[in-house]
């Protein structure tokens, strides 16, 4: 039976074209791949002639290691603490070295364990690689455990203003592969996702979708993604 510490175990090879994945089932691009490969980005070229090619890769390499930074504070976390209690994330705030961070980093973190605190978050694994041999697609999922008494999977995001759901309908389609894939290979039966957005200026947001909502785009875009990799 497949184990979450198998799929710890996956590597990722980034190329020139893309991240992928190297599955028990076959070599399969990142999710984030074909997104990124199927998205309209006039709205991106648009921000990058506003704002400025150096300034735009300033704002893009900040935001990369913003991000990495959180994860991996929330990694520690529930490693340490599987089902922590209020008194357990105050000890990880002062112990872990958050509070030594740049102080818009900390105040980021703690809003989304705050959420994760106030829904009874428990963590059953953590960053691990998914797949889906039919699809043939792959990603590595924040996390999946249980808010509320309900199995979920759960997606970090980071930004430096608020969005909305029509900003975000990307992030829904990287969640609703994550469910579906854990439900293949490890047969359950996930029919939500949670995906925390903590903001620069110290709010955050919940979003919340089911994956059987967002399935058959996910499926056209995955599509798209591999008729145009042979026209290419």
């Amino acid at each position: 039976m497949l184990t979450y510490n198998q799929c710890k175990e996956i590597k990722n090879i980034d190329k020139p074209s893309g991240r992928v994945y190297d599955t028990p089932t076959g070599t399969y691009p990142s999710i984030t791949t074909i997104l990124g490969a199927t998205a309209n980005k006039a709205w991106l070229q648009k921000w990058i002639e506003s704002v400025g090619q150096e300034e735009a890769d300033r704002i893009k390499n900040a935001a990369a290691e913003r991000g990495t930074i959180l994860h991996n504070y929330l990694e520690r976390f529930y490693e340490e603490y599987q089902s922590p209690t209020k008194e357990q994330a105050r000890n990880f705030i002062a112990s872990s070295g958050l509070t030594e961070e740049k102080p818009f980093i900390k105040t980021m973190t703690v809003e989304l364990m705050k959420h994760l605190l106030a829904n009874n978050f428990r963590s059953v694994s953590q960053e691990f690689v998914v797949w889906d041999s039919d699809l043939q697609i792959a990603g590595r999922c924040d996390g999946v455990g249980y808010w509320n008494d309900n199995l979920v999977v759960i997606d970090y995001k980071t930004s430096r203003k608020k969005k909305s759901v029509s900003q975000i309908k990307d992030y829904y389609l990287q969640a609703t592969f994550y469910c579906n894939a854990h439900n293949k290979l490890f047969n359950t039966s996930i029919n939500r996702f949670i995906i925390l957005m903590a903001v620069e200026d110290g709010t955050s947001q919940v979003f919340t979708g089911s994956p059987s909502v967002y399935a058959p785009e996910l499926k056209f875009r995955v599509k798209r993604f591999y008729e145009q990799k042979k026209e290419q």
